[in-house]
């Protein structure tokens, strides 16, 4: 007996998917891989002989069975797409008159799973109009006195939603349940097809979440960087969406630590649905009542944030910490107060050289006081923007400064003296030269007055 009639033979007798799947096995016993195609093309005409008997006889679970085979005959051996949709979609039409079969027999649960595989099958070959397919369904039986053939109608309404570029509705996904698919997945006769099934799922999933956008949210903090204990000061945190989908029910906690008293405000931040690029924010009055006797402390408050997707996700993160002191003088008081001690201190150290009369002092006092201007003018701008840090640094530069002066005020000093020296040894030698033009004058008088 041939292999094509010894399979023939055993589908003939077949009343479940298991022992047609056994027949089909004897495929990969062939090795020549010319003959093994040869056969499987002879064993898909036979199953859809097979299989379109059974339908004549209106056996359509059955029927669906042989057809679901012939598309695992077309994938595994053939590799045509096309034909393996082909046969799948014949399988979904014979699985969704075999629901029919099911609610005459009053079985809710059998018919709706028949149903739902249909769809998922559907689903598979690119037949996108699942929902009328449910929805003619659903409106010629009542399903609301059992939640199993109701939630086994959830997965394939979710999954065609979802990926429904036209009017996207993700979340509906999750309503599938795990329960619901578990179900699905170990009840007959949804038992039968769970690769379909399981392909299903997994391709509306891929496609799900190459279309869905997700949200990104982070945080901005606004508050006063010169703040002395017992001041009322505000803070602000603004959430934004930095991602290009929705975020739902948002709930932002401001930890404010325990050394800070909240004057007004509350520590959380509530927002129901923040879009891409929108911003929400809370607004705080915080007050750091004392230092305990510390002239300086470092305040943090971190911020953490909850927040949902379009699947209905949840996203738990940390979205930073503000951190800055607070003292027991203002910094920019400080800073103002140092300044003016150095530009006095400065001033001083100037004033003699600004009445010298040396030609080469002059220029290097006007250069100085050019530099001690500036950095004067730049410090004073720095401590009203409260950049501290850079005036601090600048004020270094003219203590430095004001160091260097008394090495110069030495250095000119020495000068002056060296060249008051030098001028007076100068004047000397000036009288003794003349001094001696005198006698060799009086020399010369007294040798021509001998002659």
């Amino acid at each position: 007996m041939s292999f094509v009639n010894e399979l023939f033979e055993r589908l003939s007798k077949s009343n479940t998917a298991n022992e047609v799947q056994t027949a089909l096995a004897s495929l990969n016993n062939i090795q020549d891989s010319i003959q093994r195609t040869k056969a499987a093309r002879e064993t898909i005409q036979l199953i859809q002989s097979y299989g379109q008997e059974l339908d004549g006889k209106g056996q359509y679970k059955n029927a669906a069975y042989q057809y679901y085979s012939g598309s695992q005959v077309v994938k595994n051996f053939l590799n045509d797409s096309n034909l393996e949709f082909q046969w799948l979609l014949l399988s979904a039409k014979a699985l969704a008159n075999a629901s029919q079969e099911h609610i005459t027999w009053d079985d809710l649960i059998g018919g709706a799973a028949c149903m739902t595989i249909s769809s998922l099958l559907r689903i598979i070959t690119g037949d996108w109009d699942v929902n009328k397919h449910l929805d003619e369904f659903i409106k010629s039986n009542d399903f609301s006195i059992d939640q199993a053939a109701t939630g086994c109608l959830y997965i394939p309404y979710n999954l065609v939603t979802a990926i429904n570029k036209t009017n996207p509705n993700p979340q509906l996904l999750q309503q599938a349940s795990d329960f619901t698919e578990q179900y699905l997945m170990t009840t007959k006769p949804a038992a039968m097809f769970a690769d379909g099934i399981k392909r299903a799922l997994d391709l509306t999933r891929k496609i799900l979440m190459e279309n869905t956008k997700f949200p990104s949210v982070k945080t901005m903090f606004h508050y006063q960087t010169d703040i002395i204990f017992g001041e009322n000061f505000p803070f602000t945190v603004k959430l934004k969406n930095i991602g290009e989908g929705t975020a739902f029910n948002i709930t932002a906690s401001i930890n404010i630590p325990s050394n800070l008293t909240i004057v007004s405000g509350q520590d959380k931040i509530f927002h129901d649905q923040l879009e891409p690029n929108e911003i929400t924010e809370g607004q705080f009055k915080l007050v750091c009542p004392s230092g305990e006797g510390i002239d300086e402390i470092s305040i943090e408050i971190p911020v953490f944030a909850e927040f949902t997707d379009i699947l209905g996700n949840k996203n738990s993160l940390s979205l930073g910490t503000a951190i800055f002191p607070i003292r027991s003088q203002k910094k920019g008081d400080k800073l103002t107060n140092q300044l003016l001690l150095v530009k006095e201190n400065l001033q001083t150290r100037m004033t003699p050289f600004e009445s010298s009369d040396h030609l080469e002092v002059k220029p290097i006092i006007e250069g100085m006081k050019s530099i001690i201007d500036n950095l004067v003018t730049s410090t004073e701008n720095r401590i009203s923007k409260g950049d501290f840090e850079t005036a601090e640094a600048e004020l270094e530069q003219l203590n430095q400064i004001q160091i260097f002066f008394g090495p110069l005020t030495n250095f000119l000093s020495s000068y002056q003296d060296q060249n008051s020296e030098l001028i007076k040894n100068l004047k000397e030698i000036q009288e003794q030269s003349q001094g001696l033009v005198k006698s060799i004058e009086e020399i010369g008088n007294r040798l021509q007055s001998n002659q």
